[in-house]
């Protein structure tokens, strides 16, 4: 697109939001104009101009008088004003760009009230202002905030389902709406200026269109950071293999793996692919060539990417979550023939992260999988976050399961039922259960002894291995 005549700047004093307000025009001087007036949408607006697409082009000076029809505004608004940009688009398609020269204070103020109450960066600003890692929109529902795991209403008033509508589409190009209107279901990374980078998705809840997003922090932190044992950062110097970071939704998979390809980023000479639906971490190339491709944007699947991505001279691969057959497959002959491969499921622990992984075959083809994922599993990392006790926060607990000849045996042979029992006696290989991680942060002070029974999956066990006083057997055992 370019601007082929650019004239004075809107004042922005008033944010302008992308949004299809319907308007009609009369064209008051220049060769195009008319007595009758043409009927339009706004493709963004705010109380001092706006912007629209138009068939033939407007000369930089031409005056227009407008219509403005805004929902919850019982009338008109009139209004005189001057183009001051014109860009072409297409071949008689331009993007017309219109400064007010002359609107009621009123009208201009109840403009901008229905403007603001569409401005999701307002609400996007709360979030990160509250320290919130998540922000739910719902029709009829104050907007809420997940903040250390608790749901908290933002209490600010509840939106109708055409606000929460243009809301959500204010921050969508016309390709992501169009996709959206078509699969109903739309994940993708949000960047705007001055906020950061958010993980969106819309979708529809009984008619209505409806979204969640998840701030990405701008610094990619390291795995010692994030308070992850050094066999983190073992599994992420593996020469190949396959690494499987698991969890339930929201407990910082996607964190860890950032700082796991960060930590290969600074410390090796390689060629990084990753494979995300959406992009979250932007990694810039250091000592490796980091090549991020999204699904949707820059290939059409996962199974399409990794049907090609070995042809890419790939040393590690990112594939950002295994969803079917045909991805595992790959991903499995991708860690077997020398590349690493990193990937994430949504299991809680690691014997039920291997059944995953070989549930995804049909029976006949199980004892085959089996078989290749004990040849090349370099190891799994389970996490889950737990609030602090200084409540500053979250920390990480961990399960990890190393692929040492035991536990490559027991996979080759189906026994995934003996995994606790290796993973428990597995500490010369850094190997722990999840109750072991837990009872050493609440050993450490880092979580309260509510918070450890609650989360320990051996409660009586755990009573029995806990050394401080508070950890009395309560009345309940």
């Amino acid at each position: 697109m370019e601007d082929l005549f650019f004239e004075g700047e809107e004042k922005r004093i008033s944010r302008r939001i992308r949004t299809k307000f319907s308007f009609r025009y009369k064209v008051l001087t220049g060769p195009f104009s008319a007595e009758d007036y043409i009927g339009a949408k706004t493709n963004d607006i705010s109380s001092f101009g706006l912007q629209f697409t138009s068939k033939f082009p407007l000369s930089i000076g031409t005056n227009l008088e407008i219509e403005l029809n805004i929902p919850k505004i019982n009338h008109l608004i009139n209004v005189t004003g001057r183009v001051v940009r014109i860009s072409e688009l297409l071949v008689e398609k331009y993007y017309i760009g219109v400064l007010f020269t002359k609107i009621d204070k009123a009208d201009q103020e109840k403009l901008k009230r229905q403007i603001d109450l569409i401005d999701i960066c307002k609400l996007l600003e709360m979030m990160m202002e509250r320290q919130a890692s998540d922000l739910h929109l719902t029709v009829n529902k104050p907007p809420y905030f997940r903040i250390n795991k608790q749901l908290l209403s933002s209490n600010v008033e509840k939106f109708c389902r055409d606000d929460m509508k243009r809301m959500i589409y204010s921050v969508m190009d016309d390709h992501q709406i169009e996709k959206f209107e078509e699969e109903k279901e739309l994940s993708y990374a949000l960047q705007l200026p001055g906020l950061g980078r958010f993980r969106v998705n819309v979708h529809l809840q009984r008619g209505n269109v409806e979204a969640a997003y998840r701030l990405i922090q701008p610094k990619i932190k390291s795995l010692e950071e994030l308070g992850l044992p050094d066999v983190v950062a073992d599994l992420a110097r593996s020469p190949d293999g396959l690494v499987i970071i698991a969890g339930p939704t929201g407990v910082g998979k996607s964190t860890t793996l950032a700082a796991m390809l960060e930590l290969i980023n600074k410390e090796s000479r390689k060629v990084i692919v990753t494979l995300e639906d959406p992009i979250e971490f932007v990694h810039e190339s250091r000592n490796c060539i980091v090549k991020q491709r999204e699904i949707g944007s820059d290939t059409q699947s996962f199974v399409k990417a990794l049907k090609h991505v070995l042809r890419q001279d790939p040393d590690v691969i990112f594939i950002g979550e295994v969803r079917d057959l045909e991805t595992m497959s790959v991903a499995l002959e991708a860690a077997e023939t020398g590349h690493l491969v990193l990937t994430t499921l949504h299991t809680s622990d690691a014997a039920q992260t291997v059944n995953r992984v070989l549930g995804i075959f049909p029976h006949d083809q199980r004892e085959g999988a089996a078989a290749q994922l004990s040849s090349s599993l370099r190891g799994i990392v389970c996490q889950r976050l737990l609030p602090r006790k200084d409540n500053k926060g979250l920390v990480v607990a961990t399960e990890v399961l190393i692929g040492t000849p035991a536990v490559k045996t027991v996979i080759r042979d189906d026994k995934i039922e003996q995994l606790p029992n290796l993973i428990q006696t597995g500490t010369t290989h850094k190997m722990h259960n999840m109750d072991t991680s837990i009872l050493k942060l609440y050993q450490e002070k880092k979580i309260s002894f509510e918070t450890a029974i609650e989360a320990a999956t051996d409660k009586r066990r755990f009573v029995a291995l806990a050394s401080e006083k508070e950890a009395t057997k309560p009345a309940y055992f």
